[in-house]
């Protein structure tokens, strides 16, 4: 393949200064981020880094997401322990008070028995 000489180049790039500027569709407009018409490497810079920056965006919303749900679970197992004892020890409390009360009746009728026999020998 042939270069091309440098006159044709040098005439290339003048005819390519001199046209008149073409407009820009309406996507290529909202491209040109410095509004000078012309999509350049700034342009195409900017619209990279702003890309960058809300895809950076998107992960820490989700890792933050993330942290969110696994503190719920946390918070959830949680409550579900603290339910889990409430239980037992309302369980626990109302054996002994079940115990108490049975005991409290022996203990009544012993003192019944006690006084029956109190009366007898009199």
């Amino acid at each position: 393949m042939k270069k091309a000489p440098a006159k044709m180049k040098k005439a290339a790039m003048k005819m390519a200064k001199k046209s008149p500027a073409k407009n820009l569709t309406a996507k290529q407009k909202s491209m040109d981020v410095n509004k000078n018409n012309k999509i350049d490497g700034d342009d195409l810079a900017s619209l990279r880094a702003k890309k960058g920056s809300a895809a950076t965006m998107k992960k820490a919303a989700m890792k933050m997401k993330k942290a969110s749900a696994m503190k719920m679970k946390k918070m959830k197992d949680s409550a579900m322990t603290m339910k889990k004892a409430a239980m037992k020890m309302k369980k626990e409390s109302a054996m002994k008070l079940k115990k108490s009360g049975m005991m409290m009746k022996k203990a009544a009728m012993m003192m019944k028995k006690a006084a029956g026999m109190k009366m007898k020998k009199k």
